[in-house]
């Protein structure tokens, strides 16, 4: 220990450069600490462009009691060496200022230089392990090279653990990666697989429609507004659930909607609509948040019912299976509103006898989504069906969305989902599809289709389905659009 403290870390002060130039020490070791098994030295390096460092020395707890006047204070047992090596003349270490990585109270301070402090308790951070971690005040006025040198020196100390160099300016946080290709449902047809399609939300944008002019609602639990793929988007909160529970459902919803076209993370299908209206069901109930919601919107605007309430056996269907539902549905279409709604995740058949009496009401022009399949357009196995269900879009544990975090997760507001599933994931791509037409034809022509026209034109212009019970076909955009053109783009009104 003592042959290593009389190392000299000699330098030669510069006030003109505003740098530090390191002489060789001129006694040599005849061990090299740095290439010692499982040492923790030796492992600094500079960096491409980096001009400015700081420099972290790690001494030995033991051998540092405080740091005073921006000198450290060492313990009596290495008091010897201290006085000749560590003494204040110009050329050793103790010609640098020093400051504690880790600050402490003046009373902290003077338990240490006293041997007062408490042994650490289990399980309990022990802040004064790390009392010898000091950070060198000049470094960062040297130059890179000096630094690294400085570091080299400081690491031929027995008591010393090591010293880091590290960049003033850190490596920013890590970003995002883009999963925007993942998100397979918004193209036409997959390039490795021709029974993948998807809505054809590609298209869409290579004519540029993003959704302008129309404002959407959607009616469920709630949403993380400060999640970063949608902050700063078009998303805004109404009627603010009163706590946290299921929001990431209502994070992948907006996600697929108005997910920020930003280089990361997902991109909404329609990320330019004018406004998403996020209403939660839990603080008025249902008919006083769709209230809420239909407030906010116009004629040709779009509503998403991301709900579902129990059929038979306590089984899932369409939330507008519930009276009061349905009653302020038909008002809403018959004002010119669009409403896309859950079929719901219940495998019933809407054509049984049990909903005899819900069919018997007729049709309130809502679009029912059922849940397919990514391949194939199959029926979902657990989506609901029936001869009232009208769309579909991808249900299967396929949909690459915001929220969750099995596909990344880089902390709570920065979440990305490679399963959103279920009828809630079918919704807002079908719903994405009408936004996306009624965007061109309110282009186009200063008007909007009607909920039962664009209905109509979505199941006629779709992809067909595949197996199961009847979900709809998948709506293709641009076969939707190229049909209004073909018809010379004002198609007729129901």
């Amino acid at each position: 220990m003592k042959k290593h403290l009389l190392f000299i870390i000699a330098l030669c002060l510069s006030a003109a450069a505003c740098t530090k130039k390191i002489q060789e020490p001129t006694i040599s070791t005849p061990v090299d600490p740095l290439q010692a098994p499982g040492s923790l030295k030796g492992q600094n390096h500079l960096l491409p462009g980096t001009d400015q460092y700081r420099l972290l020395v790690k001494f030995k707890a033991a051998a540092i009691l405080a740091v005073e006047k921006n000198q450290p204070v060492f313990a009596k047992t290495f008091a010897p060496s201290a006085a000749s090596t560590w003494g204040r003349t110009s050329g050793n270490v103790q010609s640098f200022t020093y400051e504690q990585a880790i600050p402490f109270a003046p009373e902290e301070k003077a338990a240490m230089k006293q041997g007062r402090l408490a042994a650490a308790t289990p399980g309990v951070f022990n802040r004064y392990a790390f009392r010898g971690l000091l950070y060198i005040k000049e470094a960062p006025t040297m130059q890179p090279a000096d630094v690294l040198k400085l570091a080299d020196e400081f690491e031929k100390l027995d008591i010393v653990e090591y010293a880091a160099v590290e960049p003033v300016t850190p490596p920013p946080p890590p970003v995002t990666p883009d999963y925007s290709a993942q998100q397979y449902y918004r193209n036409d047809v997959d390039a490795t697989d021709p029974n993948v399609r998807g809505i054809n939300a590609i298209y869409a944008w290579s004519v540029g429609v993003t959704g302008s002019g129309i404002r959407i609602a959607d009616i469920e639990w709630g949403y993380n507004k400060n999640h970063e793929d949608l902050v700063g988007s078009r998303a805004l909160e109404v009627l603010p659930p009163p706590d946290d529970q299921y929001k990431d459902h209502g994070t992948a919803v907006i996600s697929i909607l108005l997910g920020r076209n930003n280089g990361f993370g997902v991109t909404g299908l329609v990320y330019g609509a004018d406004s998403c209206f996020v209403v939660s069901e839990r603080v008025l109930g249902r008919p006083g948040g769709i209230a809420a919601g239909l407030a906010r919107l116009r004629r040709g605007d779009v509503f998403l019912y991301e709900m579902q309430t129990s059929g038979s056996g306590g089984n899932y269907v369409p939330a507008d299976f519930n009276q009061a539902v349905w009653d302020i549905t038909k008002a809403a279409t018959d004002s010119g509103i669009i409403v896309v709604a859950a079929a719901g995740n219940g495998d019933q058949n809407l054509d049984d006898a049990y909903y005899n009496s819900y069919r018997a009401r007729g049709d309130n022009r809502a679009i029912i989504v059922g849940a397919g399949t990514k391949v194939s357009r199959n029926k979902a196995s657990f989506s609901t069906y029936g001869s009232t269900v009208h769309l579909q879009g991808w249900g299967d544990w396929t949909v690459v969305s915001a929220g969750y975090g099995s596909l990344y997760n880089g902390g709570p507001d920065a979440t990305y989902s490679k399963d959103f599933s279920g009828t809630s994931s079918a919704t807002p791509i079908v719903a994405s599809a009408v936004i996306a037409v009624q965007s061109w034809y309110k282009a186009h022509t200063g008007t909007v289709l009607s909920p039962l026209a664009i209905r109509n034109l979505l199941i006629n212009t779709g992809t067909p389905q595949g197996t199961g019970g009847h979900i709809g076909p998948l709506p293709n955009i641009k076969a939707a659009i190229e049909s209004l053109s073909a018809s010379g783009v004002a198609a007729p009104q129901p």
